[in-house]
């Protein structure tokens, strides 16, 4: 795993109601990750903590039409992917991704 790296991934997000399109942008150093998550026309900043094996938790917010989603994801961010998942009581959604091809 890379100790630091910055990469922009185009997501699917997959919902109760279909899938959505967008990009997030990753910056990670020494463990830590920010960076911003840009989907349903609404740009949020995240940041979290990842681990050498690229496993990962972040925090920051959705914001849908109704809604606005204050999220704690696990998952997986490595140079070549990402993986999230975003569970509670009321909904799961499920973030992929891979890097975005200039």
């Amino acid at each position: 795993m890379c100790e630091e790296f910055s990469e922009v991934y185009d997501v699917r997000m997959k919902t109760s109601i279909g899938i959505r399109s967008g990009q997030m942008t990753v910056y990670q150093s020494l463990g830590k990750v920010h960076g911003s998550l840009d989907i349903l026309n609404h740009c949020e900043p995240f940041e979290g903590i990842v681990n050498s094996d690229g496993s990962c938790t972040l925090h920051g917010k959705i914001i849908t039409l109704i809604k606005t989603i204050n999220y704690m994801a696990t998952g997986e961010i490595t140079p070549q992917s990402l993986t999230l998942s975003i569970a509670d009581s009321r909904y799961l959604l499920e973030i992929t991704g891979t890097p975005h091809k200039s």
